[in-house]
């Protein structure tokens, strides 16, 4: 083999001669930890909703709304997984993603119905203000879900000590001239002063179990769809994450 045959050697002048998918390999070693805390939950609950699909499907007489109901909680865990597995994929391609304009309001929607089973194990009263104009961004559908759902499930973690009656979680969408904006608040522990300027740093968690990922991941599908995402203090205890992301004039698909 000749000098410079080595297909090491080749992906090597790749990486150097395309720093943006360098930087994005670097950022896929550091989101391995994501499979650890944000795959495994969704892993795990396909096996607590078969189990419990069989258990209404051996009742005497058969429930089978309850088995159904079951059964469709599983699949959604087993499409959020799936969606976290190729987010990571993604990240190791230096090929650019397809966007479709994609309806906020509709995907917010969506979201909040594939995380009812975990709200409601949480006694969560959700509120959602969700303006639909009917416009869309233009973005990675998956991607920007995931983004979605870690900062609800982030809320939830966050209400674990909350008292149970005060457990509530808004999400509001509002359209403006050249953007939307989606602001998740909660009620629970709030954003330490210290804390506030680390949030969206990988690997900085401020939780037990925590890997210090799921804020990191949201930063960085918000930036890579030309928008932003900043934290802020409620005043009546609580925190507030607010998602811009640009609007687009193309129809929603």
């Amino acid at each position: 083999m000749q000098a410079g045959d080595d297909p090491h050697d080749q992906r090597n002048q790749s990486d150097q001669s395309d720093p943006a998918h360098a930087n994005r390999l670097a950022l896929l070693g550091r989101c391995v930890a994501m499979i650890v805390h944000d795959a495994a939950q969704p892993v795990a609950s396909v096996a607590t909703r078969g189990q419990s699909a069989l258990r209404w499907l051996r009742h005497d007489p058969p429930d089978i709304d309850a088995a159904v109901a079951s059964l469709e909680r599983l699949v959604a865990d087993a499409e959020r997984a799936g969606a976290l597995l190729a987010e990571l994929r993604a990240l190791a391609s230096p090929v650019a993603r397809p966007r479709q304009a994609v309806p906020l309001a509709a995907l917010l929607r969506d979201t909040l119905h594939w995380l009812d089973d975990d709200l409601r194990t949480h006694g969560i009263d959700v509120s959602a203000d969700l303006h639909d104009d009917g416009g869309a961004v233009m973005a990675e559908r998956a991607a920007l879900q995931q983004l979605f759902v870690n900062l609800v499930v982030n809320a939830i973690e966050a209400m674990a000590d909350t008292p149970p009656d005060a457990r509530q979680l808004t999400v509001a969408l509002s359209a403006h001239a050249d953007a939307y904006v989606v602001a998740i608040s909660d009620h629970g522990c709030g954003i330490a002063a210290d804390a506030a300027p680390l949030l969206f740093e990988a690997f900085y968690t401020t939780k037990e179990a925590g890997m210090g990922m799921g804020l990191a991941i949201c930063h960085r599908i918000a930036t890579e769809h030309g928008g932003g995402i900043h934290a802020e203090h409620c005043a009546g205890g609580g925190a507030r994450f607010v998602v811009r992301l640009p609007r687009t004039a193309q129809a929603a698909s």
